[in-house]
């Protein structure tokens, strides 16, 4: 058994999601601000002991329905249809289960069809009104409040509902859970929450884990650890061996305790004479008694340490070592416990959850790459080869590359905010599968991408917008080049400089650029090919013809596999120089190739000689004619170093402009800025939020409730 899936409606930004989740580990991949802790935060809110939602932790997409709603109330609408209105923060989980298996264990309560050939049950959770509370929902709002305009409810009184809403949700709104028949939504079981808690033991290593002892004060965070594995340990039905290490342990402190007691009556009997001489213990006749109570819990809690050996029997302490290697410690330690804790259960549930937040913090590249290898080994070491022994799944959350790029497609969720389909500013999640998601992708076209990442160790899951460069001087100049359109855009006033923006440079060539025009639309990533016109003609050598390297005006065609598969043909260098924009752009993608720095005149093949004719004065040009400069200029390209030529201009001298195809490319990449407009509705909810709150009628028993 494991979880197939997991939809989310109405939370945050996971407004209509689905997740599929690999059987052993899932990785999650995106940009910053894009959804990936709002997963791990409402699957811990949904499966908590004592579930709490704000207003807040609805989608901004779905503010709109409370407005919806409160304008049916007002004009009279029946109840069903104000309810259908108003939005509900929904789960809903999807288990995979054998329909042979002579036993189905806590499952068996959220099996509603028992037909052989249905093989999953549907878990729903539902964050949504209660029964009856339209009327306290909406109470003090039901004077028109919308204006003649579509309907549309008024500034100040939309604010005046939201801050209603902010205090009156928590009261008003309960979480519910249901088994739903995966055929027929109408066919449904309400359950408990404590039975979907006892289906699914979910547990979570967050990325803020208290290892970097900032304070003065010695962090023992591994220490803590320890004890939890101990207290795991020491339950009755925990395994015989962990059993068997605990009861030693608590022998052992026994055993000193009789000790303590023995020496601690010996000392009292001693100070019995001077006790005595102050009349006691008088006519009563009562004794003094000493009793010592160990707790071997809180021994562990108050003073154990854990110690690094040093040299000449001198220990370190745990705070000693690097955060890297504590850090890898500290997840392994959590590992271990959460599996001893779920073995320990008397009625284990049917599958364990771990999310692992970021784990690359502290941890050097090549730990990274061997952390994620070793992940799955890490279940097979603890249960040996019975799967059953621990089902457990892995979900991680990653923004390093090293991590991304070590693990297969079929396992990588994606994750992007965008505003598609919503108003100005309203963004949500999209959940894409890199295993489900590339239909154009072949096999080798996916082996390719996958071996390049993993060599490369690039961060297109990472980035707002990719260059696509083809060789080293691109490499070296293109940053510079970045600064160099930097400076201009300040100067006129630019809100956001181009370096402020998450832009990877990714060195690929020319022949290999379109394999990554799937993965690049699949991502929804702003994307520049830069890449060379690579001018050549066919010409005659011996007995077979051959397609030879030329100065652009001597040439009939392109040797450049991009472009020929971006225009769909073999163009001539005619063809791509009077190209127009709109066709060098599919989607969020644009190709920038060679051009001719003033019109008529002649471009150069390569970016080496397109930088020679946008710098003419900073190169002895030779010939009195254009196509004789074009001639020289091929030549010189030819024989020249281009590292040595790249950190020239890099490096020393600074003087000189961007080739024009360039130039025009990067404005179009950097002319839209990364960072999104401001969200309406999300400050809407926080000036309603702080704004003074009136004194509201309630229950005073949930009150207590809500604050216990």
């Amino acid at each position: 058994m494991h979880i197939e899936r997991i939809a989310v409606r109405n939370f945050r930004l996971l407004h209509d999601v689905e997740l599929g989740l690999d059987a052993a580990t899932t990785v999650i991949v995106g940009r910053n601000n894009s959804g990936k802790t709002s997963l791990a935060d409402v699957i811990r809110k949904f499966l908590g002991d004592k579930p709490s939602f704000l207003l807040h932790d609805f989608s901004s997409a779905s503010y709109d329905r409370f407005c919806a709603a409160l304008k049916a109330h007002q004009n009279g609408k029946p109840d069903e249809e104000i309810r259908a209105l108003l939005p509900a923060i929904e789960m809903r989980v999807t288990v995979k289960y054998d329909p042979t298996i002579p036993e189905f264990g806590p499952l068996g309560d959220f099996i509603i069809d028992f037909d052989e050939a249905v093989d999953t049950a549907l878990i729903v959770g539902r964050y949504a009104l209660k029964g009856g509370a339209i009327s306290a929902l909406f109470d003090g709002h039901l004077e028109a409040e919308f204006a003649e305009d579509e309907g549309s409810i008024q500034e100040g009184q939309r604010l005046a509902l939201f801050r209603d809403l902010f205090l009156r949700l928590p009261q008003l709104y309960a979480l519910e859970w249901h088994a739903e028949d995966p055929g027929d939504p109408s066919n449904i079981k309400v359950v408990d929450g404590s039975a979907v808690r006892g289906l699914i033991d979910c547990q979570f290593i967050n990325a803020q884990r208290g290892l970097d002892g900032t304070g003065s004060r010695e962090s023992d965070v591994l220490a803590g650890v320890l004890e939890g594995l101990f207290a795991s340990a020491s339950l009755l039905t925990a395994e015989g061996e962990q059993r068997d290490i605990a009861e030693s342990l608590e022998r052992a402190v026994a055993e000193i305790q009789l000790t303590i007691d023995k020496d601690f009556k010996e000392q009292l009997q001693r100070l019995m004479p001077t006790i005595q001489s102050f009349g006691f213990p008088g006519l009563d006749g009562q004794e003094l008694q000493t009793e010592t109570s160990l707790d071997v819990q809180r021994l562990l809690s108050n003073n154990t340490k854990v110690r690094y050996k040093g040299y000449s029997n001198v220990d370190l302490p745990e705070s000693y070592n690097g955060l890297g290697i504590r850090n890898l410690l500290m997840i392994l330690f959590q590992i271990v416990g959460f599996y001893r804790r779920f073995r320990a259960q008397p009625e284990a549930p049917i599958v364990q959850l771990i999310f692992i937040e970021e784990p690359e913090a502290h941890l050097h590249p090549q730990m990274q790459e061997v952390f994620i290898r070793q992940l799955g080994d890490i279940a097979k070491r603890l249960r040996g080869e019975d799967p059953a022994l621990w089902p457990v799944q892995f979900v991680v959350s990653t923004h390093s590359s090293h991590i991304a790029n070590e693990t297969p497609f079929s396992t990588i969720r994606y994750f992007i905010a965008g505003s598609k389909d919503q108003p100005v500013g309203v963004r949500c999640t999209t959940i894409k599968d890199l295993g489900k998601g590339l239909p154009s992708l072949t096999d080798a076209g996916a082996s390719f991408l996958h071996q390049y990442l993993t060599l490369t160790r690039c961060d297109l899951f990472f980035a707002d917008k990719a260059i696509l460069i083809e060789g080293t001087t691109e490499r070296i100049l293109v940053p510079e080049i970045l600064r160099k359109l930097d400076a201009e855009r300040i100067k006129v006033g630019a809100r956001q400089e181009i370096r402020a923006q998450y832009i990877t440079l990714l060195e690929v060539g020319g022949a290999y650029a379109y394999l990554f025009e799937p993965l690049l639309k699949f991502l929804e990533l702003k994307t520049l090919i830069v890449t060379d016109l690579d001018a050549v003609r066919p010409e005659k050598i011996g007995k077979t013809t051959k397609f030879v390297k030329r100065p652009v005006y001597l040439s009939k065609t392109t040797s450049n596999a991009t472009l020929k598969r971006w225009f769909g043909k073999r163009p001539t260098p005619a063809d791509l120089i009077a190209m127009p924009d709109a066709d060098k752009v599919k989607e969020h993608i644009r190709i920038a190739y060679q051009l001719p720095e003033t019109a008529g005149a002649n471009c150069g093949r390569t970016f080496e000689d397109a930088f020679i004719f946008a710098n003419p004065t900073l190169f002895s040009i030779k010939g009195v004619t254009d196509n004789a400069k074009a001639d020289w200029a091929f030549d010189y390209v030819g024989n020249l170093k281009k590292s040595s030529f790249a950190l020239r201009f890099a490096t020393r001298s600074k003087d000189w402009t961007p080739p024009r195809y360039v130039s025009e490319g990067l404005d179009w990449l950097v002319g839209v800025p990364a960072l999104a407009d401001i969200d309406p509705n999300l400050a809407l909810i926080a000036a309603a939020a702080l704004a003074p709150q009136p004194d509201i009628p309630h229950d005073q028993d949930e009150e207590e409730r809500r604050h216990e």
